[in-house]
């Protein structure tokens, strides 16, 4: 039997292809190189990318409101939603080849077209790498390393754009590399890279497939090792009792300040379904914490700024935390 061909785009599908590769053309040659991470439009038209090892800087490029807004909009259209004044905001993926995550506003929520483009990586750094970046020293590497086979839960914190998805992407090598685990990832937009040959990438789809929908689905599915992209809502609740109850070795990312605040965070997130949250239950299931910060002194331009395990609670109701190397 011979294999189906896949079927040749339509007409209109080539016309918008084309014409959104002309709107990116003013940000083209920063989609396509690899030290970048990151691009960024503000409303006054100045183009900012954040480079690896630079941090984030103005460029020379100028958008104006009006390509601006066209580009956007053909990316609305790209994924079939609407953006217009009574719809103004737009979270969507590049199609391919950019495969960029994007965040973007129109007026009147502002003064002017507004995005942030997130590249996915392109290549995947090992905790070695780290070490000679400066963001870790060995014996924190080496303590990840025993954390990621003594299958604990990890939780990766930091503030927008300090690399906790990337870094998790190095812990995610070495549950590739070291493990025989089959892995269960669940994100909103694919970012999380990992070569295991036993794995299982569900996309969250709001109002479709909801982050709770995808955590209590994904014990059904045989996991080793369940990971979720970024802990945002009340399904951390539902991730907890996953990693509680036969699934340990998992590993999320979550927004906060330090690694106390990133528990203090969760824990926000549970109380958006149960009252008060279950800050036992939460010192019993995660075993590390690492927050990660940027740090323009260091080559890589960021550093880890707190590894510490979870030893329960103190006495008075607060964190018990141990630093580690």
């Amino acid at each position: 039997m011979q294999p189906k061909s896949r079927p040749q785009p339509s007409e209109s599908q080539v016309r918008r292809s084309t014409a959104l590769e002309s709107a990116l053309g003013p940000i083209a040659a920063f989609l396509g190189d690899e030290r970048i991470v990151e691009v960024m439009l503000n409303a006054d038209g100045v183009v900012w990318v954040d480079r690896h090892g630079k941090g984030v800087l103005p460029t020379d490029v100028r958008m104006s409101p009006a390509d601006s807004e066209r580009m956007l909009r053909l990316v609305a259209a790209e994924v079939l939603v609407e953006l217009n004044a009574q719809h103004p905001c737009l979270s969507a993926k590049l199609p391919p080849p950019w495969c960029a995550r994007l965040q973007a506003a129109i007026p009147p929520i502002v003064d002017a077209p507004v995005f942030a483009l997130r590249k996915p990586a392109h290549v995947v750094f090992s905790l070695n790498d780290y070490v000679q970046g400066q963001v870790l020293s060995a014996g924190q590497r080496d303590a990840l390393i025993a954390a990621v086979h003594a299958h604990d839960n990890i939780l990766i914190g930091g503030g927008t754009g300090s690399g906790k998805t990337t870094f998790g992407n190095a812990l995610l090598k070495v549950i590739a590399e070291d493990t025989a685990d089959r892995v269960h990832i669940i994100e909103d937009t694919p970012e999380l890279q990992c070569a295991a040959p036993n794995k299982l990438q569900i996309l969250v789809q709001p109002g479709v497939h909801t982050w709770r929908d995808a955590i209590m689905a994904a014990m059904r599915f045989r996991p080793d090792r369940i990971l979720v992209g970024e802990v945002r809502d009340g399904s951390a609740l539902e991730l907890l009792k996953a990693w509680n109850t036969g699934h340990p070795g998992g590993l999320a990312t979550i927004h906060a300040n330090g690694t106390a605040a990133m528990l203090d965070r969760l824990c926000q997130l549970i109380e958006e379904v149960v009252h008060p949250a279950p800050r036992a239950l939460v010192a019993q299931t995660i075993q590390v914490c690492v927050h990660i910060q940027r740090d323009k002194a260091r080559p890589a331009g960021r550093r880890l700024s707190g590894l510490d395990r979870v030893c329960g609670l103190h006495p008075d109701g607060t964190w018990h935390l141990e630093r580690i190397a």
